[in-house]
């Protein structure tokens, strides 16, 4: 662990890439700094630039101006070898999706011996004493039987925990978290957090935090750098941001968030106005300006805009010229109230659902013949037209097989399951007809295991129209069209 006070930092750091004839800015300007021993947040929308920024900053990427400065050291200026010597003892990384940083095919145990054993240069015996170790500070049962576990044989927490050992095995410098706790319930992600915490305080080790969720940031992080279109347009303490914003963009950021217990009728969540800009399309002056409610023509479209430094807080900056203009403590205009639906006639109805799995018991309990499995026990409740009924609850208490049997995906095991009167709780996905499948759909946790990779976004609208049965309009008339997504939703609702 270095010693040095500032670990990485960044000075108007930027990367374009060649898009056709053009170049094009996918993050520009950005200024910061990691410190020993501090936890940085870095937030903002998809498309923000996050990503681009930490390839930079792990020296995956080099910066086309500006540079990374590691413990010192220009990372662009270092060897393939010296990069990867670092990233594997100084930077570690954990991911959003645990299974993309674990081999399939490869014990625990070897996987996360191959770090100290590689950068480290330990013997076999002391890399399994590390490993032992890691694995009990993050906090896993039967740590020996993890070792000599494949990932699969894991839960998603428990797989998370494993990239969490690994990152550390090296006592690296600076660790980077790109989303790392996206597709856990909540109440694994409170451990996952409290977990990092403490084993960054352990280690000693920095860290920077991309996420989209701002309360976590609250509980979890020193500082914060908001980003918007490739930009950097505040950063500061935790404090400072959350309690002082200076930038229009953080302000609509909070006004986007659900307060615990806040009438949704009377205080509805208010909507950024406008679009996100495409790199290529950015406006003159200020990204944020043409959706922003203090822009002023002629003052904010007037070339690029500064980070500025807030007064009386040198650590405090913004990239908005009315900073110290706009009444920040003024209260919110409320969106118009809206008014509670009118809730119709039943549309679905459980009674005494149940869905029983048989699983041979030496797979599970270790014994012989088999043994019923009960995921689903008298599932009863209604939903109505023109109200949203949530379904919650931790992993593993029957969300997603409830869902299948909905879907058709699965059949019930007694009960029943009455959608518009009939009863489909037996009826499989292959034997409902057209109308009944279209009349429930579901949208997926992950959208690359619902998209076909070899087919166009608009070949896999339009054929779900063409199933349905929903519009005319031909792929080719689609086609001519694809730039608009008014098109599509046009399409969707006629019929």
């Amino acid at each position: 662990m270095s010693t040095r006070e500032t670990v990485i930092s960044t000075v108007d750091l930027g990367r374009t890439f060649q898009v056709g004839s053009e170049e094009v800015e996918a993050v520009g300007g950005v200024t910061m700094e990691v410190r020993s021993g501090q936890f940085i947040a870095v937030v903002g929308r998809s498309g923000s630039g996050k990503t681009t920024l930490l390839n930079l900053l792990a020296g995956l990427d080099t910066p086309t101006s500006g540079a990374v400065m590691f413990e010192g050291q220009d990372l662009s200026q270092m060897s393939a070898a010296e990069l990867r010597q670092i990233r594997g003892s100084e930077i570690a990384m954990i991911y959003q999706e645990p299974m993309a940083s674990l081999n399939p095919a490869m014990r625990i145990g070897q996987q996360l011996m191959e770090v100290p054993m590689i950068h480290g240069g330990m013997s076999k015996r002391e890399a399994h004493a590390r490993a032992l170790q890691l694995v009990t500070d993050v906090k896993l049962p039967d740590p020996e039987r993890i070792l000599k576990a494949y990932p699969h044989q894991l839960s998603g927490g428990q797989q998370q925990r494993i990239v969490i050992a690994m990152a550390l095995m090296s006592e690296p410098s600076l660790l980077i978290l790109d989303e790392p706790t996206t597709a856990l319930d909540v109440t694994v992600e409170a451990a996952i957090i409290d977990l990092v915490k403490d084993l960054g305080r352990k280690y000693g080790t920095s860290m920077l935090f991309i996420s989209h969720n701002l309360g976590l940031v609250l509980d979890t992080c020193d500082r914060i750098c908001v980003m918007y279109s490739g930009e950097a347009v505040e950063r500061g303490s935790i404090a400072d941001v959350f309690d002082g914003m200076r930038h229009p963009y953080t302000q609509a950021l909070f006004r986007s968030i659900p307060l615990p217990g806040a009438d949704k009728t009377a205080r509805p969540l208010v909507a950024i106005p406008g679009n996100f800009p495409l790199p290529h399309e950015r406006p003159e002056g200020c990204n944020f300006g043409p959706r922003c409610d203090y822009f002023v023509a002629g003052r904010c479209d007037q070339g690029a805009i500064p980070m500025l430094d807030v007064p009386e807080n040198t650590r405090h900056a913004t990239r908005c010229i009315r900073h110290d203009e706009i009444d920040w403590a003024a209260p919110m205009a409320h969106a118009a109230t809206k008014t509670k639906g009118e809730v119709g006639d039943v549309v679905l109805k459980m009674d005494k659902l149940k869905k029983y799995y048989q699983v041979a018991a030496h797979s599970m309990f270790g014994g012989t013949g088999t043994k019923v499995v009960k995921a689903n026990e008298e599932l009863s409740f209604e939903a109505r037209a023109g109200e949203t009924l949530a379904i919650v609850g931790e992993s593993g208490c029957g969300k997603s097989t409830f869902a299948k049997v909905l879907m058709g995906l699965e059949t019930a095991t007694a009960g029943h399951l009455l959608l518009d009167g009939r009863d489909i709780g037996t009826t499989a996905i292959e034997d409902r007809g057209t109308q009944t499948v279209a009349d429930i759909q579901m949208v997926f946790q992950n959208p690359f295991d619902t998209l076909n990779p070899s087919m166009t976004v608009g070949r896999q609208i339009i054929r779900a129209l063409e199933v349905f049965g929903v519009g005319t309009v031909s792929y080719t008339h689609l086609r001519a069209h694809e730039t608009s997504l008014h098109l599509v939703c046009r399409l969707l609702l006629e019929k």
